[in-house]
């Protein structure tokens, strides 16, 4: 009878291995070719596409014409530049002028439909349907940093992590928190005054990591409802996971190769799993103690609605690891930069200081105090314009998804939106889109953009920060505490070269020179 079975099982496995060359032709070529067709059909066209790495290939020789003296804009014979697109991404720079503002290219077998119209922008930020979700490769390669929380899951799943989240970040529950901003800001000051008076009045001051600590600390307060349990550990394990993911294997042409054990993918996991255990210590802690915190307020939804391929400890350890990842650094690299514009630009420097000593009137400020404080807003603003902490905002078509009355987006297609190049648009912004003018913003966002809904700070749509309030509420505390202390100028140190890894970032940090008032 197991003779007999051979004849039998032969054309069986015959024809489980034709389907599985069918699936492999299907999935890295004939699909990206559908995809690409149905886009081209629509009058959206790109660079031909390479058969198994894509336009990756296109994207290295590109970067490769682009010199190291290109590169680094620290000159300081001339001012520094504030366009920083061909310097991050050159080839989208080429193929935005060889294609137009909207246009596709692949990494991979990944299909890229990269939009840059504001009018189209403006639609995907009218649209409401939850198939408009996050891509599946941040889940994949970017999976030991973000795991599976509010970032990158789509549907039901976001949202119920969204209602579980979003309500501790309301308005009034940010004013609550001011007491904790204050604080944190102080010790700042305090720091910065040590160094200034041991140099007599002066002192050339690195500002990341002082800045960092000041948003972590405030966040660390939020989340487990005390600074000190999370800063030694918790936040410092972040960041040097952070440091560790680099960019997304999807951009970097190796589509297989988190699998492989590598130093740094073994480093990834070793990390993953320390906070993994670390988040979950944290939240048995806070749970036995008394008082409000996020963390809390996490634990309770992981105990019902939807929770998707999670597990409750893996609702609980990627949401809060998400979250500190984002709240410690983002709003802190939006205010490093804040920092060097001010300190380029004296002249808006002097005006929000001058805001900040009549409002105030030498006095702690208040949520009434800052809210008055229409100056400090506009740079605010224009800061986040010039440099949003997240380089893109991005989507996957998770069915086909119809934006607006022209476009339909294929089911599988990723879309990605450059807020940096967005928000340095001439015909969005005026023909200073390049310059520093707070001004823009005196009568809000919309009189400053020609269509408002493509000024994206903090995403579109449905999917905007939840913590925007937070973040805003933070960097108007910081400058406001800092400007009534110092004045502020660029150091001789700084060398002026953004980078783009996880976020967008100054390479080599901020140096400034800081006078005591």
């Amino acid at each position: 009878m197991e003779i007999a079975s051979l004849p039998c099982a032969f054309p069986i496995f015959v024809f489980l291995l034709f389907c599985m060359i069918m699936y492999v032709v299907y999935d890295l070529c004939l699909k990206a070719k559908i995809l690409r067709a149905k886009l081209q059909k629509q009058g959206i066209d790109g660079p031909v596409p390479g058969l198994v790495y894509g336009n990756i290939s296109d994207i290295q020789k590109i970067k490769l014409k682009v010199s190291a003296a290109d590169a680094s804009t620290c000159n300081l014979n001339k001012p520094l530049s504030l366009d920083c697109r061909s310097i991050l991404l050159p080839h989208i720079s080429q193929w935005t002028e060889q294609f137009g503002k909207t246009f596709t290219f692949a990494l991979g077998k990944v299909q890229i439909l990269y939009v840059g119209h504001g009018e189209l922008v403006k639609e995907m930020s009218y649209c409401k349907s939850l198939d408009l979700g996050k891509p599946s490769y941040l889940q994949k390669d970017r999976g030991p940093l973000l795991g599976k929380g509010i970032l990158t899951t789509s549907k039901e799943v976001w949202t119920h992590q969204r209602n579980t989240i979003a309500p501790t970040l309301y308005v009034n529950k940010v004013k609550n928190m001011l007491s904790i901003m204050l604080e944190s800001g102080n010790t700042l000051v305090k720091s910065w005054e040590k160094m200034v008076e041991t140099g007599s009045g002066i002192a050339d001051i690195r500002v990341d990591d002082y800045v960092k600590n000041f948003t972590s600390s405030i966040f660390s307060n939020v989340m487990f409802g005390r600074y000190d349990v999370a800063h030694k550990g918790l936040f410092s394990k972040c960041r040097d996971l952070m440091e560790a993911s680099g960019s997304p294997t999807v951009l970097d042409g190796r589509p297989f190769y988190r699998f492989f054990p590598t130093k740094r993918n073994k480093e990834q996991r070793r990390l993953e799993k320390e906070i993994y255990w670390l988040i979950l210590e944290l939240a048995k802690k806070c749970r036995m103690r008394e008082g409000e915190s996020m963390i809390q307020t996490i634990v309770e939804g992981a105990k019902h609605g939807e929770l998707g391929s999670s597990t409750p400890q893996e609702f609980i350890v990627d949401n809060c690891k998400e979250l500190c990842i984002v709240a410690m650094d983002v709003p802190g690299i939006t205010a490093i930069w804040g920092l060097m514009l001010l300190a380029m630009h004296p002249e808006w420097q002097a005006r929000a200081r001058a805001e900040v000593m009549d409002v105030c009137g030498g006095q702690t400020p208040d949520a009434e105090k800052l809210g008055k404080m229409r100056v400090l807003k506009m740079i605010i603003q224009e800061i986040l314009r010039l440099y949003p902490g997240v380089g893109f905002t991005v989507r996957e078509s998770l069915a086909d998804v119809q934006i607006g009355k022209k476009l339909c987006v294929p089911k599988g297609v990723n879309i990605w939106i450059w807020g940096a190049a967005l928000h340095r648009d001439p015909q969005l912004w005026g023909p200073d889109a390049l310059k520093f003018n707070p001004e823009r913003f005196a009568n809000g966002i919309s009189q400053a953009c020609k269509i408002p809904q493509a000024y994206i700070p903090f995403g579109l749509g449905p999917r905007t920060c939840p913590g925007m309030n937070l973040g805003m509420m933070e960097l108007k505390v910081m400058f406001s505490l800092v400007l009534s202390k110092f004045s502020l100028s660029i150091s001789p140190n700084y060398r002026h070269v953004p980078r783009f890894d996880v976020l967008l970032e100054p390479k080599y940090g901020v140096n400034l020179i800081v006078r005591k008032l």
